[in-house]
């Protein structure tokens, strides 16, 4: 039986840069592991990949799809990073942020 300590924090404002980390994080980590997937089934003859509408195929495909998955992660964190900011800046007016954190 897996019995996880959990405590709440209640905070009046987060750190804009701890959302942006957060985001980074979860984000980069999925994005990349999904284009280096696109990037190996485009190794193998599959039109996973397109740059200038033209498909990306064999070993050019890896570092391509590489790159592509460090910009799409950068651009989202930074759409949805200000986005969030925005949006718990609002609610930290009216109330509290509770966070349950597992130790």
């Amino acid at each position: 039986m897996n019995k996880d300590i959990t405590a709440v924090v209640s905070v009046k404002q987060i750190k804009p840069g701890s959302i942006y980390r957060i985001l980074l994080i979860g984000l980069g980590t999925s994005l990349m592991l999904l284009c280096f997937i696109f990037g190996l089934l485009a190794c193998f003859g599959y039109d996973t990949l397109n740059w200038n509408n033209k498909p990306i195929h064999g070993l050019l495909a890896l570092p391509a799809s590489l790159v592509m998955g460090f910009f799409f992660s950068v651009m989202m964190t930074a759409i949805i990073g200000t986005l969030t900011c925005a949006g718990l800046w609002l609610y930290s007016r009216f109330r509290r942020l509770e966070v349950k954190v597992v130790e």
